[in-house]
């Protein structure tokens, strides 16, 4: 086998580029890292402070939820609205 010391040179190349994994646990929590906003630890709750945690998860879905819905119901009737425009308004002779 004549390809034992370029495998050999991959491996040592693959192990001193590895990076140190960290869990979410050991990182030091950052308040808002932008897309998800702060962390919180669920496990640590009382059960009084889970259930007003699950209720401001509730309402932020649904706000998020109607957000959606209203841009999507926008975004589909300008579309509906340009593509009647332009079957009916204008006459394509084949």
């Amino acid at each position: 086998m004549g390809f034992g010391g370029s495998v050999h040179a991959m491996i040592v190349s693959l192990k001193n580029n590895k990076r140190k994994r960290t869990t979410l646990f050991e990182k030091e929590i950052i308040e808002n890292n932008g897309a998800y906003g702060k962390f919180t630890d669920t496990k640590k709750m009382s059960s009084l402070e889970f259930k007003k945690f699950q209720e401001k998860l509730k309402e932020e879905r649904k706000r998020s939820r109607r957000k959606f819905l209203i841009v999507f119901s926008l975004v589909l009737t300008v579309v509906l609205a340009v593509l009647i425009y332009f079957l009916f308004y204008f006459k394509v002779a084949f």
